[in-house]
């Protein structure tokens, strides 16, 4: 028995590797300026342009994304999440291939950053929602970390990359490329979702796909599982259309969890994490830090990934609510003392300066940042499940490129301790929130969360 428990397991890490591999391309993506601003702003040969357009190049990526997501929720409902992961990854390829062959080109930039924000748009939703609904119970709590892991190993290497090469942006694209092409190359090996399949009425198929993922070839072994899986979706073939998927946002189980993720993510914005993963340079030096600012982007994005794995533990270990209460309430003093430094009124050296950034992106994303992806897989109920991740993370890259945006423009305007104690207080409220409103997942079937918002009102760790 332990030995098919073990074959289990290792089929479903490699599967959920896979399914989350453009999560890696999506990490680089997003910290692309790092490495493209300085030499873009620079005056060494190649592309050159203003601040203007270069702020425009890092969010028309944020913009496509946003504009993708809605359509790109229905659409994976409508073709299925393997397909869905298939045609991000694509994206993604022709994105990076495109900036990549034209190097002198602006024109090839934007077009190249807006197709790649297209794919950025699916992998948010796509890859969680596949391997929260193809992994065991037992496992799911480990695996839906899958995405922000993989996001985090993504931001390390282009950050690396900005650290070690400071002006090989263009390398940095076939790089990218030559990632974006791993599961192009073998994206169709992965099995389709049985919840997705079950849903359009295709039950074989749905025993067949399980049968693969669980290593096991007697349909006798994963037939609870399997019920369990029909129960969900009632034995009922999906009406794929809007009017019938807006009607079943209507229902309990899909709007409050909607509500909830949508306003966690806006305190998340509302913190300064996003800006973080963008302008790690920036907003190093914004906080006091100049001469070693690379230095501390580099530890940053290190740090995130630890975290996560971190997080991995805690959530196992805690459940998913403290881990993010603890991590928000670490978060927001690390920024208040950060902000009072920034004012003058604490004088700290520039080492204790680079620590408190790394302590706060320690903490943000030991659940406070990273919990929220990983758990719209889980929180939205299956009839709905692409609508409402694609919605959800429409409103996270809005989010992300009115950072992108606003943050220069409100440090210029109001300095940087103004910024900054607003990132604090939004911290506080998140922390806040999330104590009050969002529910614990870890170690419940997909079934019990939904019945969660059905039958229950709000209770703290219910």
């Amino acid at each position: 028995m332990l030995d098919s428990n073990l074959k289990s397991a290792v089929i479903q890490v490699a599967v959920c590797t896979l399914a989350n591999w453009g999560m890696v391309t999506s990490g680089i993506i997003q910290g692309f300026p790092s490495a493209l601003m300085p030499p873009l702003l620079g005056s060494g040969p190649g592309l050159h342009t203003s601040v203007h357009h270069s702020s425009w190049i890092v969010g028309v990526t944020y913009l496509s994304a946003s504009v993708m997501c809605l359509p790109g929720g229905y659409l994976t409902d409508w073709i299925g999440r393997r397909w869905g992961l298939l045609l991000l990854n694509l994206s993604f390829a022709v994105g990076w291939l495109l900036i990549a062959l034209f190097p002198l080109s602006l024109t090839a930039l934007y077009i190249g950053r807006g197709i790649s924000g297209m794919g950025l748009g699916l992998a948010t939703s796509v890859g969680a929602t596949y391997t929260a609904e193809i992994a065991s119970d037992s496992l799911r709590s480990v695996l839906v970390m899958f995405t922000p892991v993989m996001l985090s190993f993504g931001l390390i290497l282009v950050y690396l990359w900005a650290f070690l090469y400071q002006n090989s942006w263009t390398e940095l694209s076939y790089f990218a490329f030559g990632l974006s092409m791993i599961p192009v190359s073998l994206g169709m090996l992965l099995p389709e979702s049985p919840l997705w399949l079950l849903n359009r009425g295709r039950a074989e198929e749905a025993l067949q796909a399980l049968q693969r993922l669980r290593g096991t070839s007697t349909p006798e072994q994963i037939r609870k599982e399997l019920d369990n899986f029909s129960s969900i979706v009632k034995d009922k073939k999906q009406t794929v259309s809007w009017f019938s998927t807006l009607n079943h946002l209507k229902q309990p189980q899909a709007f409050k969890p909607l509500l909830i993720m949508n306003v966690y993510y806006f305190l998340i914005h509302c913190s300064g994490v996003s800006i973080v993963v963008v302008f790690a340079v920036d907003f190093a030096r914004d906080a006091g830090i100049r001469a070693v600012a690379y230095h501390v982007a580099l530890a940053i994005s290190l740090t995130r990934i630890f975290a996560t794995f971190l997080t991995i533990w805690a959530c196992n270990t805690y459940g998913r609510r403290k881990p993010a209460i603890v991590s928000g309430v670490i978060m927001s003093v690390s920024l208040a003392i950060l902000s009072l430094s920034i004012s003058k009124f604490l004088i700290l050296t520039p080492w204790l300066v680079s620590i408190l950034l790394v302590v706060y992106m320690l903490s943000s994303s030991l659940g406070f940042s990273t919990l929220p992806m990983s758990m719209m897989g889980e929180l939205f109920p299956t009839d709905v499940r692409g609508l409402a991740s694609g919605l959800t993370a429409s409103m996270i890259f809005l989010g992300s490129f009115s950072s992108v945006k606003l943050y220069p423009i409100m440090v210029v305007t109001f300095g940087s301790f103004p910024v900054f104690m607003f990132f604090t207080i939004s911290g506080l409220f998140g922390t806040i929130f999330i104590y009050l409103f969002l529910p614990e997942t870890n170690g419940k079937t997909l079934e019990e969360i939904k019945e969660y918002f059905i039958d229950r009102k709000y209770q703290r760790g219910g």
